[in-house]
């Protein structure tokens, strides 16, 4: 069960920022997979980056006693949620720019 858990944190946020890729980019309210997947990669980067200077994780034993905290689990749904809006807003706002720069 928390293997389902844990695959929905990752992989949630990637489609909600494709619909706000979509969004932002004018196309209709599609879902493109690959989109998703290039998001839900930017934002666990950007987690992993964020507890590395946040929290000092530097070790993989370190990083699965973070994932052991109770809290943790929620705080990082939400917050890689509103990353993933974010980003997919951002580069939908440069995609629309560069199609419409397009001869």
């Amino acid at each position: 069960m928390d293997f389902f858990h844990y695959f929905l944190i990752l992989i949630v946020p990637g489609i909600i920022g494709a619909l706000a890729f979509s969004i932002a980019a004018r196309f209709r309210t599609e879902i493109n997979i690959f989109v998703a997947l290039i998001l839900d990669l930017l934002v666990f980067l950007h987690m992993i980056i964020g507890l590395y200077f946040f929290h000092g994780v530097t070790t993989v034993e370190a990083l699965l006693e973070e994932f052991n905290c109770l809290s943790f689990s929620r705080n990082y749904a939400l917050l890689s949620i509103v990353i993933a809006i974010v980003l997919g807003a951002f580069y939908g706002v440069i995609r629309r720019l560069f199609f419409w720069l397009r001869p």
